[in-house]
């Protein structure tokens, strides 16, 4: 496999080696004084077709560019802010080595601008007073990556092996599309990212201090994907596919129109994944009474989905415009395992079993926005209203087969089976109102009301096979059924202030909350109805250091309302020696935030560095105990937590040729349980992702990507550190039309080994997993049509961001609650 790989590479590098470029070169000053414009935007076309760009690249701090083209005859157009748009035509000769187009002088423009900004093609990162922007745009590899692989280079965000991801070291976090939580994303994110192309998305923000106007949730921060909307009178879009070596496929299709006043633009994809055989062990052992538990067994799965998206805008006029968006997601996996599993001391037994699981994911979403502008510019008016149904159902099957247990420590008899069907999800319902009024140069204020009315439940139906009457019976023992609504009512207002090199945004929200929330087991049948009022400030101020760096600082204080996820009573117990299941008593948890941030762009050297503190009183926090020799593993609101953290991103592009990066940080957690002293940890936990790209002649791209992460510090369990590492040849063909892409990860290894360590009250219990890596995908996109202008969408619309789907996944949210030991 080894060789094939090299052969591959080989032979596409081969057809680009006699390309012969011609540099062009040169210097745009201002007509008035003869300086230099630093960062100026350069577009370059072909004559024959100059609305169509090629290439865009911007000019370095004392004003100077070159790039490399083909002979041929070019259109070159300039521009700079303040500043007239220039053209010049240049011809490049087969014959020529260079050219030089000397010094090209602009001219002030006499139009009076309303605000400044600088605009580069090559600077990825633009730093803003609340958040951090990645122009994919101008990302080379977007055209043929997808979006999950985009990730890996924003700033701040790290994915790791398992392509599970992170924010500032973080699973706690939120997911957007266009400003709005994804329920396709949100259900299971690294299938879903993998599956859109990214040369669908423009920008990916990554929101790290979350104002007034966005719900109080207790997250790390929001990272907002933004899609390309450009469509002039016309239509542009693409199709992919892909496959890989562990049998897994999927689609895709991209499409954005617009004639006259209604634009609209779609989404679709399909996957199906396969994944091939792991091996697990485990190992438990208690100390009152001595007991130790062994378990051995294989697993393996396979599942796909498919996702629709679609957004319709009308503008029938400059003032009024409307946008009507909707998506529907939905997923299955399934999973065979096996397993053995010796018992010895106080409970000996033994016995194995088969199990097969199955979980469906999905969600729908339909959302509605009418956005009113003013004569004052950026003054607006927008009241939006948002559906969403989110089923989320799973179900198993278990058999025990070979039981001995001569003592009767075991839970079941041998042939014993067991089944159970769990039915969850509910519907929210969303109305909102903001207003926002730019007032003058220096001064801004926003405002808004919200409500949200949300309707959850979770249902099972469990039977076990009685092994004397050879039937199914129902098991009421294990019934616990829930049923929970929650009454939002929120109000902000935020003021902002610039001027010169200073910016501040300040805000307050305060949001009350009525739950009512309805148990249901065989023991009781209870209604807990609780009420609660937070007041929830932000702040941050920015300074302008220069025209390239900014230093900013913020604060805000936010709270997260436990989930559908972490509240559900169900008992997974598809393994009887560790089950899982969440708690209906949960309250909501409140997180304190401080960052300091700092960051600096230009043409070829981007860094932004982060430093940030964060506490938490009452976090819900993920904990294991042993009762009857079973580990329970469930939620409660006793976390205690303190974490100072960094972040680092570098990029950086000596030559148009070479491009490499390097994202990561470390941080240091200090966590302890509010009931239990002896229950603490703390220490130091790092990830750190780097690349390397080779841009080569004739549109050949190859590039090689690594990532190390350590273990997070978590209050009980402690992880093994992993690395992971893949390489990556890409080709664009018919005028960058076509381009063929082979993805090849963990290619020296085939199996990659994760471990985790769980200490508690009495016992200790280690998890150890051999999985599949080595896999190679080979994926093909093709782009149809012209991209020119931008279809409108509102400006404001709703958010809801304040819910936790699960301790340790933050929006990453999907299935129950994590198994003993492997928190």
């Amino acid at each position: 496999m080894r060789q094939t790989f090299i052969l591959l590479l080989s032979v596409l590098f081969s057809t680009t080696l006699w390309a012969e470029s011609v540099t062009v070169r040169g210097k745009l000053v201002s007509a008035s004084d003869q300086n230099g414009l630093p960062y100026a935007t350069i577009s370059v076309a072909r004559e024959v077709a100059p609305a169509a760009a090629i290439k865009k690249l911007a000019t370095q701090e004392n004003g100077t560019f070159s790039t490399a083209l083909d002979p041929g005859k070019y259109i070159f157009t300039f521009y700079f802010v303040g500043m007239d748009q220039l053209e010049k035509p240049v011809e490049i000769g087969a014959s020529q080595k260079s050219v030089d187009m000397g010094e090209i002088k602009m001219t002030e423009s006499s139009t009076e601008l309303d605000e400044i900004s600088v605009t580069a093609q090559a600077p990825l990162v633009k730093v803003e007073i609340d958040k951090l922007t990645y122009n994919a745009k101008d990302d080379p590899e977007s055209s043929t990556s997808s979006v999950l692989d985009l990730l890996r280079k924003v700033p701040l965000v790290t994915v790791d092996g398992e392509d599970e991801i992170q924010l500032k070291g973080s699973t706690n976090f939120k997911i957007y599309l266009n400003g709005k939580p994804s329920n396709m994303i949100s259900s299971n994110p690294s299938q879903v990212l993998k599956s859109m192309p990214a040369n669908s998305v423009k920008d990916v923000e990554v929101i790290t201090d979350p104002g007034a106007k966005y719900d109080a949730e207790g997250i790390g921060g929001i990272i907002n994907i933004v899609t390309d909307k450009r469509a002039d009178d016309g239509y542009s879009g693409s199709v992919g596919a892909n496959g890989d070596t562990f049998g897994g496929y999927g689609g895709n299709a991209y499409l954005a129109t617009k004639y006259g006043k209604v634009g609209f633009t779609g989404n679709a994809g399909y996957y199906n994944f396969r994944r091939p055989a792991s091996e697990s062990s485990f190992f438990r052992e208690e100390t009152d009474p001595a007991n130790t538990l062994s378990l051995d067994g294989t697993n393996k799965g396979k599942g796909g989905g498919l996702y629709l998206s679609g957004a319709l805008s009308y503008e029938p006029d400059t003032l009024n415009l409307f946008n009507l968006s909707v998506s529907r997601f939905g997923g299955e996996y399934n999973s065979i395992g096996a397993q053995s599993a010796i018992s010895r001391g106080v409970r000996p037994h033994s016995y194995d079993t088969r199990t097969n699981s199955t979980s469906q994911y999905g969600g729908m979403n339909l959302s509605a926005d009418y956005q009113r502008n003013f004569k004052r510019k950026g003054e607006m008016l927008t009241v939006s209203y948002r559906f969403e149904r989110n089923p989320n159902d799973s179900e198993y099957e278990s058999e025990y087969n070979n039981v001995i247990d001569d003592q009767n420590t075991f839970h079941f008899p041998d042939g014993y089976k067991q089944k159970s069907v769990n039915n969850a999800g509910g519907n929210e319902h969303t109305g909102q109102v903001d207003y926002v009024n730019p007032l003058n140069g220096k001064h801004s204020i926003e405002a808004g009301l919200k409500y949200i009315f949300r309707d959850n439940s979770s249902e099972g139906d469990h039977t076990f096979f009685d092994v004397v009457d050879k039937v199914w019976k129902p098991d009421l023992t294990r019934k616990n059924d829930l049923d929970h609504q929650q009454n939002i009512t929120s109000a902000y207002a935020g003021y902002g202030y610039k001027t010169g090199k200073v910016g501040m945004k300040v805000g307050l929200r305060a949001e009350h909350t009525q739950q009512d929330i309805h148990f249901m087991n065989m023991a009781q049948d209870t209604i807990i109805k609780t009420n609660f009022f937070d007041l929830v400030p932000s702040a941050t101020i920015s300074y302008q250091l220069g025209m390239t760096r900014t230093l900013r600082g913020g604060y805000n204080m936010r709270i997260s309302r436990p989930g559908i996820w972490v509240l559900n009573p169900y008992v997974n117990d598809i393994d009887p020696n560790n089950i899982s299941y969440g708690n209906p008593n949960l309250d909501a948890e409140q997180q304190h935030n401080f960052n300091i941030n700092y960051g600096s762009f230009s043409q070829k050297l981007n860094f932004n560095a982060t430093v940030s503190y964060s506490f938490a009183q009452n976090a819900v926090t993920s904990y294991s105990f042993i009762r009857d020799g079973v580990t329970h593993s469930t939620y409660d609101n006793i976390g205690r937590n303190h974490t100072v953290g960094t972040n680092v991103y570098v990029s950086w592009t000596p030559t148009q040729m070479i491009r490499t990066y390097l994202n990561g940080g470390i941080n240091y957690t200090d966590i302890q349980s509010t009931e239990n002293s002896e229950l603490r940890n703390s220490g130091f936990s790092g990830r750190a992702f780097g690349g390397l790209t080779f841009t080569f002649p004739k549109d050949l791209r190859v590039g090689v990507n690594g990532g190390v992460f350590t273990s997070r510090v978590q209050l009980q369990t402690k992880q093994s550190p992993f690395y992971h590492y893949n390489f990556n040849v890409m080709k664009s063909l018919l005028n960058k039309k076509l381009d063929v892409s082979l993805y090849a990860q963990s290619l020296f290894s085939k199996y990659r080994e994760f471990s985790s360590t769980t200490t508690g009250d009495g016992f200790t219990q280690k998890n150890k997993f051999l999985n599949p890596m080595r896999s190679i995908n080979l994926s093909v996109t093709y782009r149809f049509g012209d991209l020119k202008s931008s279809m409108k969408r509102v400006q404001r619309t709703i958010s809801n961001d304040d819910v936790m789907q699960n301790q340790d996944g933050g929006s990453q949210g999907g299935g129950t609650p994590a198994q003993g030991g492997s928190q």
